[in-house]
């Protein structure tokens, strides 16, 4: 009876484990800050480093104002990095796969719609245009599901729409918003079965 009950009990166990094996698993290992803006600083900071089934891995980005004057900033989606990918170029073409960063603050804005499974995304086409203060920073949350990856490598963190791209200006003019930062991902071991 008890060998009947230890046989069921680890049938169970396996079953329920047979999905969660098939799957692969990432970790970010280094993190990268290649490029910054003149008047601006740009940090990354890893919050999350797995990028498991149960829970994506996380970073968080902070843009600080480190001129002596005010600087707007005009973003597309949320404010102020826009909506963000991960791509196996600083520069991907358009025929190239990007993985989508997906924030929290998809989820409060009307200006970003993301269908349940994260497949598919589409942005308005409305401006979003702050100030930021000299001195001032801001931090946003962006998390990196596993099973959006392709493999492990090293990616860049690019802006997902080109064409609403984050800008800057100090007056009348507007100048891209231009950082490039590197993550490094490998692929975590799994049990052998």
């Amino acid at each position: 009876m008890k060998r009947r009950t230890f046989v069921t009990a680890s049938t169970l166990s396996i079953a329920g484990l047979s999905g969660c094996l098939g799957d692969t698993e990432y970790r970010i290992t280094n993190t990268a800050m290649e490029a910054s803006p003149d008047p601006f600083s740009v940090s990354v900071r890893l919050a999350v480093t797995d990028a498991t089934i149960e829970h994506p891995a996380a970073l968080t980005l902070t843009l600080e104002n480190t001129a002596d004057d005010q600087i707007r900033i005009r973003s597309y989606g949320v404010w102020p990095f826009g909506v963000l990918a991960l791509a196996p170029s600083p520069t991907p073409s358009e025929d190239r796969w990007e993985t989508t960063l997906f924030a929290p603050s998809y989820e409060t804005t009307a200006r970003v719609e993301v269908d349940r499974d994260g497949s598919s995304m589409s942005l308005d086409g409305t401006p979003i245009t702050r100030s930021l203060d000299a001195g001032e920073s801001v931090t946003r949350r962006y998390e990196l599901r596993g099973d959006d990856l392709p493999s492990a490598g090293t990616y860049y963190i690019v802006e997902k729409f080109n064409e609403r791209a984050s800008r800057y200006s100090r007056g009348d003019d507007w100048k891209p918003l231009e950082y490039q930062i590197s993550v490094s991902i490998d692929e975590k071991r799994r049990l052998p079965i």
